[in-house]
């Protein structure tokens, strides 16, 4: 099927916007003529792919065994039976894609069940897409996306070493959202990178940046 999915997502109709004007809005009003591009939050596995993609920290080594990121201690303790010892996988395999994130159906990944992964347990034809707090603070907490946010500042650092800061913002803002920002999205970012401590000032920017809806839906 690899060849088909490579058609569907190089075709011209998959890579439409999902902006819509009114005639197109009119004439098909529920996107039955594929008038515009779906828009939707990404799944949960490619949400984290692609903060890690952003980062420079996603690892493509294929095959092999289940990786264990990070997750709360205790999650998969309970009484009597067996005893797991959870370690996190070391190095770079941490930050394999999200198909290698090891499944246990009765304690699934909490990341992941955060953005509507199913546990498993039954068939699903369908994820569901909430939107919810939870989603937010995974973001914003998870050691997963803060290690994120800080290679990702490292990144813009390193690559736009000799730049303005408003070039820098520019270009992590584009890394992040694939296009440039506007002059009000490029103050709001300045603002709060003045009003961070010196140390911290482009973690929380590259924090923020891959919090945004724009981030992580297919626009």
């Amino acid at each position: 099927m690899k060849h088909v999915l490579k058609s569907i997502v190089m075709s011209s109709t998959y890579q439409q916007s999902s902006t819509v004007d009114a005639s197109k809005q009119q004439a098909d009003p529920e996107n039955r003529w594929l008038a515009r591009g779906p828009r939707f939050r990404m799944d949960a596995e490619m949400i984290r792919d692609n903060a890690l993609a952003m980062a420079g920290l996603l690892s493509l080594h294929k095959y092999g065994p289940s990786i264990y990121p990070f997750q709360p201690a205790g999650i998969w303790s309970k009484i009597g039976g067996q005893a797991y010892d959870y370690q996190v996988s070391p190095g770079s395999e941490q930050y394999r894609r999200g198909i290698y994130v090891i499944h246990k159906r009765g304690s699934p990944y909490p990341s992941f069940v955060n953005f509507d992964a199913s546990s498993r347990l039954a068939c699903t034809v369908k994820r569901s897409r909430t939107n919810t707090p939870l989603q937010s603070l995974t973001l914003l907490n998870d050691p997963v996306y803060v290690a994120a946010a800080q290679a990702l500042a490292e990144r813009v650092q390193k690559a736009r070493a000799d730049a303005t800061l408003d070039e820098q913002l520019g270009y992590a803002f584009q890394v992040c959202t694939a296009r440039s920002p506007s002059f009000n999205e490029l103050a709001t970012l300045k603002g709060l990178f003045a009003d961070q401590p010196v140390e911290k000032a482009w973690y929380s920017a590259c924090a923020v940046l891959l919090n945004l809806h724009e981030t992580i839906t297919k626009d």
